[in-house]
């Protein structure tokens, strides 16, 4: 179990809670993040990132609770998909709510989530009382960040705060799989 410093949990909670964007451990990668309601957060960190915001964003959470206000009916009854049995950690492309921003789903009418399994997600996801917008600390087209130290490096000045831990040992991003339809869209 990572040793998460709790000051520094909180402080990473109530910076999300004010609209705020962090960098964090995640399973494999540094990710980057905010609250999913935050607008302004989310437009900073594709402007952060350098992407287009007809990609979409992911949706990182401890719970399915977390999760359940950006599904539509349809994504709702998919949900058990999360009770899989994966060795790596999988993203899961969902039905959403037409009413959810297209800055977090893209040009889509689905979401990618992914129920995490990483201590220092599942501790902020829980802080937070919240899901979080993840995507990988870097800019789109360069390598991704595995270390606080490259983080603060390349992008520290448009960050509020980096959350020092250690990645989950990950090789490679999750997998993503189309809940509806099973098709694997990255192995």
């Amino acid at each position: 179990m990572a040793y998460i410093n709790t000051f520094k949990l909180h402080a990473a909670a109530r910076i999300i809670g004010q609209g705020g964007v962090i960098a964090y451990p995640t399973e494999a990668v540094y990710g980057l993040g905010c609250h999913p309601s935050a607008t302004k957060a989310i437009q900073r960190i594709l402007n952060i990132k350098r992407r287009p915001w007809q990609k979409g964003l992911i949706l990182v959470a401890s719970r399915v609770e977390q999760i359940e206000p950006y599904l539509s009916e349809d994504g709702l009854k998919l949900i058990d998909c999360f009770q899989e049995n994966h060795r790596r950690p999988v993203t899961w492309l969902l039905p959403v709510k037409q009413e959810v921003s297209p800055l977090l789903r893209g040009e889509h009418n689905k979401i990618a989530i992914r129920l995490s399994d990483n201590p220092y997600v599942k501790a902020l996801c829980d802080e937070a009382r919240s899901a979080l917008v993840s995507t990988s600390a870097n800019r789109t087209g360069q390598s991704e960040m595995r270390t606080a130290e490259e983080v603060r490096s390349k992008l520290g000045a448009e960050l509020d705060m980096i959350l020092v831990g250690t990645t989950g040992g990950h090789k490679r991003p999750s997998s993503i799989i189309d809940a509806q339809t099973r098709e694997v869209l990255r192995a």
